[in-house]
């Protein structure tokens, strides 16, 4: 199983010179709670969070408006690829300790995001289907 599945719908993405202001009314418009940063080319160069807004702008007193994304945003990206699977995904999650991940196709440019929330209501369904499956197989 790939993470195809995660590249269904549009990606909410954002330009490393808008301002975090910008960032923000994205954020809320879209209801999401991450940005993927790409440069013009559709690439990936950081990510923006709803964290990362509060934590080095809001608690900084800085003024969102002459704020640009990329001086916040956090720029070690690691992304998973389009062909990824779900195991080999779940464990670059735990080996770089992150929430989500942006994923790539084959020429690097940003087609989904996949967060660990994501991970685990696929995996919880995974799991009922196979109990369900052991259920119903069970002799009398």
């Amino acid at each position: 199983m790939s993470l195809a599945r995660f590249c269904r719908k549009p990606v909410a993405i954002i330009q490393p010179m808008q301002s975090v202001a910008e960032a923000a009314e994205a954020m809320r418009d879209r209801h999401v709670g991450a940005l993927v940063v790409v440069g013009e080319d559709l690439r990936p160069v950081g990510l923006l969070t709803d964290r990362d807004i509060v934590t080095r702008v809001v608690a900084g007193r800085k003024d969102p408006t002459a704020v640009a994304i990329s001086e916040v945003m956090s720029p070690e990206l690691i992304v998973a690829r389009v062909e990824d699977s779900i195991d080999k995904t779940l464990f670059t999650v735990r080996q770089h300790g992150v929430r989500r991940l942006p994923i790539v196709d084959e020429q690097g440019r940003v087609v989904g995001l996949v967060s660990l929330d994501d991970l685990w209501v696929l995996l919880s369904a995974e799991l009922d289907q196979t109990a369900a499956a052991v259920r119903d197989n069970q002799g009398p």
